[in-house]
């Protein structure tokens, strides 16, 4: 799905670097025009998705009448058993997708914890091992204190001044009396 999504954003690229380049011949576009390539340009791009829609929905049903007609053919007792092994899979999904709902949860409870940011939870995730996680955690937050450390120090870096900052204390009256010394 994200591969068909891909091709029509590349597509629609391509069609909008092909309106620039006509855009570039041509300065000026009247509001008429203007709307006239978009109009087509999105009904380009929805007519393309529907059909990808349609075939997916063709696929789909076809896949179903195989199933039925497979299971048609079936006896009783494989009848039986293709439902239970159907609900088992359904179950066995089932329980993973509540697995990882409860692993994301804890993975981003240990990285507010750390005041670490939670976009990192998808990523831990494919992990689906507490301990790995927790010490993949850990070094994140190593990694990103040392990062975190390092800017700041680059930020508080000042060049050392070339001369002396303190100002020297002149005294009027040394300073006359050095006037009439020289």
């Amino acid at each position: 799905m994200e591969e068909e999504n891909n091709i029509e954003n590349e597509e629609e690229v391509k069609i909008t670097e092909e309106n620039n380049d006509e855009k570039q011949d041509n300065a000026t576009f009247t509001q008429s025009e203007v709307d006239r390539q978009i109009s087509k340009a999105v009904e380009s791009a929805l007519s393309r998705r529907e059909a990808k829609l349609e075939e997916e929905y063709a696929e789909k049903i076809e896949k179903e009448r195989q199933d039925a007609i497979q299971y048609a053919k079936l006896t009783q007792k494989e009848q039986e058993e293709a439902e239970f092994n159907k609900r088992m899979e359904e179950l066995e999904q089932r329980e993973k997708e509540l697995n990882d709902r409860q692993l994301l949860n804890q993975i981003e409870s240990d990285l507010k914890e750390n005041n670490l940011p939670t976009s990192f939870s998808e990523t831990l995730l494919s992990l689906q091992d507490n301990e790995k996680i927790k010490g993949k955690i850990v070094e994140i937050k190593e990694e990103f204190d040392a990062a975190v450390n390092e800017q700041v120090k680059e930020a508080l870096r000042q060049d050392t001044p070339g001369q002396s900052t303190t100002e020297k204390e002149v005294d009027p009256f040394t300073a006359k009396i050095n006037q009439y010394k020289n």
